[in-house]
């Protein structure tokens, strides 16, 4: 009876090891429907993978919103820069009537006089390249009298007036005159830059805040398989103790280590709140949202070409072309300061006629023209074109140098950003053979303490082991996944990456 009952017992711990041998911790980075806990709540959660999170930031974040409402001001600014050539037409014109009432006193003579006029006059203004522009003006006023002792008086004059004014030195030559247009163009170019650096940050950030998350969600997942794990293992180690195979103040140790887990599991439950939080104010959704994470699995391996990835951060960096601009704008600067320096001396020219029509006089034309030069030369007092030139040198030398440091902690940056994903990747492969080799130490120890030939502790120091190499797996995971990331966005290519066009309507980029 008592060896039947033994073997019953036996039966039953064998049973209850191969139950926790077979208790696999869920994979690595692909959560399931059922993966996502949020305690105390009934609210529905909606699945969302890392693309779709991305999306739905860039549609409501308000950072986003408010870049794309400056980019209305900003493309206006060029659009007012780029008129600079365009002809301006103006027109004025002042109709006006008076009337006067005269009575002498005494008797009953009584004058009455009614007087109108209508001022017109058109301008029109067409600058040219060269720095001169062409003005032409018409102008015509319509005077109308009348009295009741008097015939109606009417006067027309019309006066036709084209003028040109062209600069021979000062101001002369359509690299100089262009020279805001080209600035505003290049400002513009600076917008768009800045425009897709604000994408790029919110991007990031909405990868970050996704990752953390679902980060936090496997985690859980991980201490919970801990805690049933501990429950079981404390099962098995009641039922040897009753079988009198294990000392009974062995079920301290597992006692203890359930206390922690069930801790550590608490701790995660308020971890993941946390990271669901920050994951919706990037989203700007409402904070009842609840969301389950469908986490990355191409974890494919990826060997970056160092000089490709150079090539391509010097073609997208923001602060490179923006150094490049920099360093255009300064050459720009120099030639106007220098052209500052010149003398005054303009070429004029003005021809013009007018006609005047009257009721009781002989109507009269007119023509008269003008050429000449007008000169002003500075001769002594004024030092802010010389001020003016020893800056714009100055800025030019430093924009070169500025450059050339950019370019030099580029190649850094990429260098590094090149090392870091091989690295991770490798630390990728070595935490899945370690999680390999745990599993099997793990199994191999359970059975050995099925027949006494090892400790509780040790055991349960096995096991733990594997909870923290199951985590430093995860992390290694997310660490090679956030690598390329920060690749991506040291090379400006996470738009690309991502596959997001963020400006339909104006993507001309500088160099291009």
């Amino acid at each position: 009876m008592q060896n039947a009952r033994s073997y019953l017992l036996y039966c039953g711990l064998l049973f209850l090891t191969v139950l926790i041998q077979s208790a696999r911790p869920l994979p690595i980075l692909a959560v399931t429907a059922n993966t996502a806990y949020f305690p105390g709540t009934q609210t529905p959660s909606m699945e969302l993978t890392l693309p779709e999170a991305i999306t739905v930031a860039l549609r409501s974040n308000r950072t986003v919103k408010s870049a794309y409402l400056n980019r209305v001001v900003e493309k206006f600014d060029l659009n007012v820069a780029e008129d600079k050539f365009n002809t301006d037409i103006t027109l004025n014109s002042s109709p006006a009537m008076s009337g006067s009432k005269t009575r002498t006193k005494g008797g009953e003579d009584r004058t009455t006089t009614t007087d109108r006029s209508i001022n017109s006059s058109i301008e029109v203004v067409k600058p040219v390249k060269t720095g001169g522009a062409f003005t032409f003006s018409w102008n015509r006023s319509d005077q109308f009298s009348d009295t009741n002792t008097t015939f109606e008086e009417w006067t027309r004059d019309n006066t036709w007036q084209i003028d040109f004014t062209q600069p021979l030195l000062k101001g002369f030559g359509i690299n100089v005159n262009t020279a805001s247009v080209t600035l505003a163009r290049m400002r513009e170019q600076s917008s768009l830059l800045s425009m897709r650096d604000t994408i790029i940050s919110v991007v990031n950030e909405t990868i970050q805040a996704f990752r953390n998350y679902a980060q936090t969600v496997r985690q859980l997942d991980i201490i919970r398989m801990s805690v049933e794990q501990s429950k079981a293992n404390m099962e098995v180690n009641k039922l040897l103790i009753s079988m009198g195979r294990m000392p009974a103040n062995e079920i301290i140790q597992n006692e203890s280590d359930l206390a922690n887990q069930e801790f550590s599991y608490e701790t995660a439950l308020n971890g993941l709140d946390n990271a669901r939080i920050q994951l919706l104010k990037i989203l700007d959704l409402d904070r009842n949202t609840r969301i389950r994470p469908i986490e990355e699995t191409d974890l494919s391996a990826v060997h970056p070409d160092l000089e490709n990835c150079l090539k391509m951060a010097f073609k997208n960096r923001a602060d490179y072309l923006n150094a490049v601009m920099d360093l255009k704008k300064a050459e720009i600067s120099v030639i106007l300061a220098r052209d500052n320096m010149k003398w005054n001396l303009d070429f004029v020219g003005r021809y013009s006629a007018a006609d005047k029509n009257q009721r009781f006089e002989n109507n009269t034309n007119s023509e008269s023209w003008q050429v000449g030069l007008n000169l002003r030369i500075p001769l002594y007092g004024d030092l802010t074109r010389e001020q003016s030139l020893i800056a714009a040198t100055t800025a030019l030398k430093q924009a070169k140098i500025s450059k050339e440091e950019i370019e030099q902690n580029i190649e850094l940056e990429v260098s590094d950003a090149v090392r870091e994903v091989e690295t991770r990747l490798k630390q990728v492969r070595m935490a899945e053979r370690s999680r390999i080799l745990s599993k099997k130490k793990l199994a191999v120890e359970k059975e050995k303490l099925t027949v006494g030939r090892t400790t509780n502790f040790q055991v349960l120091s096995f096991q733990n082991e594997l909870v923290d190499i199951l985590n430093n797996e995860l992390n290694a995971k997310i660490a090679y996944l956030n690598a390329l990331t920060s690749l991506d966005t040291i090379i400006g290519t996470t738009l690309d990456t991502w596959k997001i066009d963020y400006n339909k309507e104006y993507d001309k980029w500088p160099e291009q």
